[in-house]
């Protein structure tokens, strides 16, 4: 759903061309590394820690296993 929601802003930004496009699309790649990054950093602590004290049979989590997981709910979320 975040995706799709992004890429129909990116898409919005490019097809109009208004001033301030570019601060736009900077504003919004800026917001999805932001979001990447913090998946990063925080998803493999929560998954290790949280998820795998509620349902033991869950292995252990890097950092790309969330980052992938996040993506997959996206894509299989979004319309």
């Amino acid at each position: 759903m975040f995706v799709n929601t992004v890429a129909n802003n990116i898409a919005n930004n490019v097809v109009y061309k208004e001033e301030g496009n570019g601060r736009r699309v900077v504003a919004l790649l800026l917001a999805v590394l932001l979001i990447v990054l913090i998946n990063i950093v925080l998803g493999p602590y929560l998954w290790n820690t949280v998820a795998r004290r509620l349902i033991p049979a869950l292995g252990k989590a890097r950092w790309y296993d969330t980052v992938l997981l996040s993506l997959l709910i996206s894509l299989l979320v979004a319309n």
